[in-house]
């Protein structure tokens, strides 16, 4: 009886060791997984990304006479914004798009006190004037921007409009307003080049990629002939408004820093 005990425990520890010795299998589709992922990301990354848009700071001064006219009214350069996007053709290297850019070239804020007595109670007056300088390109662009690796060059020329916009106000704070506007729009067209470094690829498994880039571009743009009003505060504290008028071809150069997403 005891040597039947002692034969059924040997044999159950045998059996113990050898189950123990066996490896677990592998998880069904692991490795699949992992090749099907890798193998997704490679064919978003051939697949063309055929739209762009981006949003840059600028810089911008006019050239030629219209730099001379506005350096006359201490308004020679402008800081602002501009949106593009469009549509790059899958075949070639060539993009087309449009771009809207808002140039700030200068405002005046001005406050004027003057102590009065109404319905014989003194009150402090407040005239405050104001005026303000716009441009705004409005471009139908084409590129031709080739990719190699990493980063993307390219040349433009576009067409469009430049809106010219100059604003002034005289409000009191006893009511009564007085403003006044004034926009000229110029044709213009323009030759530009600029560089797109790429920063990040994105991946939306398994539908989509986005590219991130770091946009560097600069644009000339040959505006055409036109006349233009502007108005500064005058300076004898009149507290008066002085109406500025030129004409000139509209030449202005655009510098663009900002980022870029293709999708």
């Amino acid at each position: 009886m005891r040597i039947r005990f002692v034969a059924v425990i040997g044999m159950m520890l045998a059996l113990n060791a050898a189950y123990g010795q066996q490896t677990e299998p592998p998880i069904a589709g692991a490795v699949r997984d992992t090749f099907d992922e890798e193998q997704q990301i490679e064919r978003l990354r051939q697949k063309p990304l055929t739209w762009f848009g981006s949003f840059s700071f600028a810089y911008s001064q006019p050239r030629g006479n219209f730099k001379r006219f506005l350096d006359s009214i201490n308004t020679s350069w402008g800081l602002g914004f501009s949106f593009n996007g469009g549509y790059k053709l899958s075949d070639v290297p060539i993009a087309i798009g449009a771009d809207l850019g808002v140039l700030f070239y200068g405002s005046q804020d001005r406050t004027y006190q003057t102590q009065l007595v109404i319905g014989g109670i003194p009150r402090m007056v407040y005239d405050t004037v104001s005026t303000s300088i716009v441009f705004i390109p409005i471009t139908v662009l084409a590129r031709i921007a080739p990719d190699i690796g990493w980063v993307q060059p390219y040349v433009e020329a576009g067409a469009g409009l430049t809106v010219i916009s100059s604003t002034y106000s005289l409000k009191s704070n006893l009511g009564g307003e007085q403003n006044d506007s004034r926009s000229h729009v110029p044709f213009q067209y323009s030759v530009g080049a600029g560089l797109n470094v790429k920063v990040a690829d994105v991946f939306n498994l398994p539908v989509s990629r986005q590219a991130y880039y770091v946009n560097l571009g600069l644009r000339y743009i040959y505006g055409d002939w036109s006349d233009y009003t502007f108005w500064r505060v005058a300076d004898d504290g009149s507290r008066s408004i002085e109406t500025i008028t030129g004409a000139s071809r509209t030449d202005l150069y655009v510098i663009t820093l900002g980022v870029q997403v293709a999708f």
